[in-house]
């Protein structure tokens, strides 16, 4: 039996299972130089590692360092784990922990300015958790896995990707889906999506009830939008003179990310939801939504560079031809079970 787990080089490609008892030892992974995604998958048993395992950390390379993990040692890990990590030579989008959780969805009434479309207010809870973007999927990523980059304002690889279709963002996560699959870095049954519009507004307040992830106010230099136009949830709108408007989406991370890690879910680039658009929101509680099952426009979130601070709210919705493709539209991923 092993008790430490020390993954070489060639292990990342064989995905060898290693057995490590908690404690206090790491489980270690070799330096790896090379440009890529890692992916650690646990389980607390060894045929749950080959049909069923979490995963337990992604991280994109290289890491000249090495790598230091702690076993978990939570429930089902009390006793034992099975453990085995995956290497994809790719450029890869970095991805946050979403837990599951429950959370009101929809503008509150007394939120000034508000529109007919973003309401009723509905109690949604989300049974399962899931891994999302960090940042909207950047130009390099987007290269590395379609071999285009049908950006505007193109140049820097770090900016995040735009002029794509709702079709164009739904074909990179099958090709990334299907390129990491191959090389056993994803768990069965798992795949890249667009998030739904519930778990867009779920990350996005990451446990927050106010207007924005900031808080009650986004004010000039906060995130990328108008910075002559901010927004207060009780004042309204308001116009600042010395406010900055950059007029072209920042490369990714520019702004402060939100309590769960997440960066630029206020301004920057509208994003693409996996819903089709209803007028309403349901009301009442639901669970697990993924939107109506007729239509033709898509859901987009977030708002970008060139809306006021009313647009890019935590609770703003707008709809979206799924063809339309634009300077101001891109999207993040999601990683989850199908």
């Amino acid at each position: 039996m092993l008790v430490a787990a020390n993954f070489a080089a060639t292990g990342f490609a064989s995905g060898l299972p290693v057995r490590i008892e908690t404690g206090p030892k790491p489980l270690a992974l070799d330096p790896l130089p090379q440009v890529g995604a890692v992916f650690v998958f646990a389980a607390p048993d060894l045929p749950s590692l080959g049909t069923s395992p979490g995963i337990l950390f992604q991280s994109n390379t290289p890491l000249p360092e090495g790598l230091r993990l702690a076993p978990p040692t939570s429930l089902p890990f009390t006793q034992q784990g099975f453990f085995r990590a995956a290497f994809w030579p790719g450029v890869a989008p970095a991805l946050v922990d979403i837990p599951a959780g429950t959370f009101v969805m929809g503008t509150p009434p007394s939120e000034a300015e508000a529109a007919a479309w973003e309401g009723p207010q509905t109690v949604v809870t989300l049974t399962y958790g899931f891994k999302m973007g960090r940042y909207e999927v950047n130009q390099a990523e987007y290269q590395a896995v379609m071999g285009n980059n049908p950006s505007y304002f193109s140049g820097v690889t770090n900016r995040p990707v735009e002029q794509v279709t709702w079709a164009n963002a739904m074909d990179y996560c099958a090709r990334l889906t299907a390129s990491q699959k191959a090389a056993g870095c994803l768990p069965p049954g798992w795949l890249y999506r667009l998030p739904t519009e519930a778990e867009w507004e779920y990350a996005c307040r990451a446990g927050t009830t106010t207007a924005f992830a900031y808080g009650s106010a986004l004010r000039s230099g906060m995130a990328n939008f108008i910075g002559r136009q901010e927004y207060d949830a009780v004042t309204g709108s308001s116009f600042n003179p010395a406010g900055v408007a950059i007029d072209r989406p920042t490369t990714v991370g520019n702004y402060a990310p939100n309590a769960w890690g997440l960066y630029d879910m206020h301004g920057n680039l509208w994003e693409w939801c996996l819903d089709r658009w209803g007028y309403n929101l349901p009301g009442k509680s639901v669970t697990d939504p993924s939107g109506p099952i007729t239509g033709t426009d898509r859901v987009l979130r977030g708002g970008c560079w060139y809306n006021s601070g009313r647009i890019c709210r935590s609770d703003y919705r707008a709809p979206g031809n799924p063809t339309y493709k634009g300077n101001e539209t891109g999207f993040r991923v999601v990683l989850a079970p199908k």
